[in-house]
């Protein structure tokens, strides 16, 4: 029997293995136990299988473990973690043909293996929003916004969402795991309704940090409604422990709109984008330190706040005004003139159709257009006349009647012709990831920056506080609405009465 001490430390283990490993397979639809606990070497296995393979990995209290016990391991188990940062791993797990990483590396890993059982396909239409509609007519939409939001702050209404979209989707959900979510929606949504309501009263400071905090509570509630999230609170407090999955570079040349905004393997981030389709495996272990490392980066994994704030279409004139640079958004409409009428007798489906994407910058390059990975052929430009640029595009749409439940489109109560964009980082296309990642990157300047964050409240650089606090107040009107929809799993159309589009 061990002691006292080692009694506390397995605890630990235990605590950190099921939080860490355990939960994250079985979110990741393996079945997944601890099943073996040794004390001489403080060290627990973990099992998981999905379909016929089955994966084992172990966890140490310490890397500081004899190498008698990293031998016995390697012959046990895929993998070995230790549970904190490495302590002169060479002198204890040496002649091994996998390496030792701490615990926060196992998500990658993880990944890994998911692909090795689904091998990727080739890129896909994202997923068409909700068939279901939530109209919302009010004279405040955001207030009634905040209104649907704030009844799942009661654990009841939150429990009925998540069985109610488990039984949607058709997916089998336990009473104990609908409790556990349930509480987590309620308290998440508490949280950000807290931050979201001290907005409009104030300094610029606190906005930016109360909106970044507000939003980060509405993404854990997001996944947390979803039959297909994590289980619990404590899940996601795991992926918080190790950073929020950003970083950012700044220097005297990058100043403000070159501060670099980048991408880590660990935190929350690569869980939430996971969690919403994208393919997060090359997203790299360690941050750039400085502009040659960002060189050596995976492409799409760093951009600047210039780049972020490009890719809101409500900013649009005020972020031409700022800065001689393109933007990253487009707006498509259906072309009228390639597309031919068609007989109302006619029974073959019509499953392509041609659009514009409209540039009113006239910067965006075609080859960018081609690259991004949207769903459409035969791009071309447009000759045209006057501003900007006009590029036609076909928009195959096999699985959708329409070509615009095809594409990303993002809407909002800004632009009711929507518009395309154009990831700035990753290949992120839902505007409320870009809106956290700049409000990320506001949130460090006004924290840890105050030299360059005061030169743009009343300094040399203030020909960017306006577009800041514009941007600022687009998300506060916007993030709620988005995250209902994410929320509830249903489109959300929020309009005042008489409204030409509610």
């Amino acid at each position: 029997m061990g002691g006292t001490g080692i009694e506390q430390r397995m605890a630990i283990l235990r605590s950190a293995a099921d939080q860490q490993i355990v939960k994250p397979f079985r979110t990741h639809g393996w079945v997944a136990e601890i099943t073996d606990a040794k004390e001489d070497g403080e060290y627990l296995v973990i099992t998981a299988t999905k379909g016929t393979v089955t994966r084992r990995v172990a966890l140490l209290y310490t890397s500081a473990t004899d190498n008698k016990y990293y031998k016995r391991l390697e012959t046990e188990v895929d993998r070995i973690f230790t549970n904190g940062a490495l302590y002169m791993i060479e002198s204890f797990a040496y002649g091994l043909k996998e390496p030792v990483v701490p615990v926060d590396q196992f998500f990658p890993v993880l990944i890994g293996w998911n692909k090795e059982l689904h091998p990727e396909a080739e890129r896909r239409p994202p997923k068409p929003r909700p068939r279901s509609v939530h109209s919302i007519k009010a004279e405040n939409p955001l207030l009634s916004i905040w209104a649907r939001l704030d009844q799942f702050a009661s654990t009841n209404l939150a429990e009925k969402l998540i069985r109610r979209r488990a039984k949607d989707q058709a997916i089998e959900i336990s009473d104990e795991t609908v409790v556990s979510k349930g509480i987590g929606v309620a308290f998440a949504l508490r949280n950000a309704s807290d931050y979201f309501r001290a907005v409009p009263f104030e300094s610029l400071n606190k906005r930016i940090l109360s909106l970044y905090y507000g939003g980060l509570a509405l993404s854990f509630a997001e996944m947390l409604a979803s039959p297909n999230g994590p289980a619990d609170l404590d899940e996601i407090e795991g992926y918080t422990k190790f950073g929020h999955g950003f970083y950012t570079l700044g220097t005297e040349l990058r100043g403000f709109s070159e501060l670099g905004v980048g991408l880590i393997g660990t935190g929350f981030l690569p869980r939430w984008a996971d969690f919403l389709g994208h393919d997060v495996s090359g997203y790299p272990k360690e941050k750039a330190k400085s502009d040659d490392g960002v060189s050596k980066l995976p492409p799409k994994t760093f951009c600047t706040l210039r780049e972020l704030l490009s890719a809101i279409p409500e900013i649009a004139d005020l972020f031409s005004e700022v800065f001689e640079s393109e933007p990253s958004w487009i707006l498509p409409v259906a072309d009228m003139e390639a597309n031919q009428p068609r007989s109302f007798l006619s029974q073959a489906p019509l499953n392509s159709t041609y659009i514009r994407l409209i540039d009113r910058s006239g910067l965006i390059a075609q080859k960018r257009l081609e690259s991004v990975g949207w769903p459409i052929a035969e791009l071309s430009r447009i000759p045209d006349e006057g501003n900007g640029q006009i590029f036609r595009a076909r928009v195959d749409h096999a699985e959708s009647n329409d070509w615009f439940e095809t594409l990303p489109i993002h809407r909002g109560p800004f632009e009711n012709s929507g518009a395309l964009i154009l990831p700035p980082l990753s290949d992120f296309n839902e505007y409320r990831v870009i809106a956290m990642a700049v409000l990320y990157a506001l949130s460090i300047l006004v924290r840890y920056m105050p030299r360059t964050w005061r030169r743009v409240e009343g300094g040399d650089l203030d020909q960017h506080l306006a577009l800041v606090k514009t941007a600022l107040g687009v998300f506060e009107r916007i993030l709620p609405e988005e995250f209902l929809e994410a929320i509830t799993g249903e489109r959300v159309i929020a309009s005042q009465p008489g409204s030409l589009f509610g």
